[in-house]
């Protein structure tokens, strides 16, 4: 089996290139660093390194790469002839490979091909629909025809890379756990599953909003919080078992939203909490607090990671304490590099947190969720002299 995949980055070689080779199939990389294209071409092989079980080394063999830019007809052919097309290449990035894509498909569907999968693997809401339309705004290819040659369904992706140079290599180490979900329905064949490893569902939105909700709300509230107790690396902040539990019960709260709106089992969700917080837990692994408490102004979005599980425990009467703490520690973030940080603490500082919480939250003022985190926001000010 053939498999074309644009973008030979960490997530593209580490990741889901790890699963194609694990499902049997020969890579063809499409990426425009021509470095790692020759060294790819040259050994037709790379290595990865599982971080859990002692960097112990993987071997990803028969993959070769090739150009969007000085090879296009190839990667065009290499359309045509493959049994799948996946991507990592990050989202905003697909308006450069649109053409590419079209150009392939089109082909494709002009030689009488049958239908194949494009699966757009990316950190990003509806990656599916993202791609499509940037194929069709292509001219290349019309939508009716995308239809009849590929079908590409939505995704949600999360697996820990990192970049690594080994015996002179460019190499990646990886997480063992990751996550794969896809959208079933939206496949060629619902009956024939093209990706070993992946999990495949007709209700995608829940693993989008698990992942939301628990990693990345479980990350910015412990990024809030290390920032108020002085961390600069929140391995550091981690590194307290009493720091570890606060973040544990803010996803424990997410928990029970999850269990009840889309029916994962308590198990389940403190599986996925492990998951996350083994995560957070990587040795070797350095973050900064200021990278991931970036972007307050975002992150306190009425949908967003703090907010939207909040907002939705209080509608079903859950509790939601923990996550109105970090709501309130989002609004005392302060990091002069930071323009949303700026921009937040100098319209509290004009017009006080009483209207800043409804501004940028959406959570009406008077209503107990206000009031909570107006009162995490002087505690949280005092306790922390901010």
């Amino acid at each position: 089996m053939k498999a074309v995949h644009f973008g030979a980055g960490k997530i593209g070689r580490g990741f889901i290139a790890d699963l194609l080779h694990d499902t049997g199939y020969e890579i063809t990389f499409v990426d425009v660093n021509e470095k790692l294209n020759e060294e790819l071409n040259k050994y037709h092989n790379y290595y990865l390194y599982v971080i859990e079980e002692d960097y112990k080394r993987k071997e990803i063999d028969k993959v070769s790469a090739l150009s969007p830019i000085t090879q296009k007809d190839d990667v065009t052919q290499a359309i045509v002839d493959a049994d799948l097309v996946t991507t990592a290449v990050l989202a905003d990035n697909f308006p450069k490979i649109a053409a590419n894509v079209a150009a392939g498909l089109k082909t494709r569907l002009n030689a009488g091909k049958e239908k194949v999968n494009v699966i757009p693997c990316e950190n990003a809401l509806f990656c599916g629909d993202m791609l499509k339309a940037e194929v069709v705004k292509t001219g290349i290819i019309t939508e009716e025809e995308i239809d009849q040659i590929a079908t590409i369904p939505n995704t949600a992706v999360d697996r820990m890379v990192f970049g690594t140079d080994r015996d002179g290599r460019d190499g990646i180490e990886i997480g063992k756990d990751y996550e794969l979900a896809i959208e079933v329905d939206k496949l060629k064949d619902s009956s024939n599953l093209p990706i070993k490893g992946a999990e495949y569902t007709d209700n995608l939105q829940k693993y989008l909003e698990r992942k939301l909700y628990t990693i990345n709300c479980g990350h910015a509230w412990s990024g809030y919080m290390a920032h108020l107790m002085g961390y600069d690396i929140i391995q550091d902040y981690f590194a307290s078992e009493e720091n570890v539990e606060m973040t544990r019960n803010v996803m424990l709260e997410v928990a029970g939203l999850l269990e009840k709106k889309h029916g994962f089992t308590h198990q389940e969700m403190v599986d996925y909490i492990d998951f996350a917080l083994n995560r957070f837990l990587t040795p070797g692994v350095v973050d900064t607090v200021a990278r991931i408490s970036r972007a307050p102004i975002r992150k306190l979005g009425h949908e967003d990671r703090l907010v939207g599980p909040a907002y939705q425990c209080e509608e079903k009467g859950l509790d939601n304490s923990e996550l109105l703490k970090g709501i309130a520690a989002a609004f005392l973030f302060d990091v002069k590099e930071d323009e949303q940080s700026v921009e937040l603490l100098a319209y509290v500082k004009e017009n006080g947190i009483e209207k800043a919480v409804p501004h940028y939250t959406g959570i009406e003022a008077g209503s107990r969720m206000y009031d909570e985190i107006i009162k995490y926001y002087n505690e949280l000010k005092g306790k922390y002299n901010r």
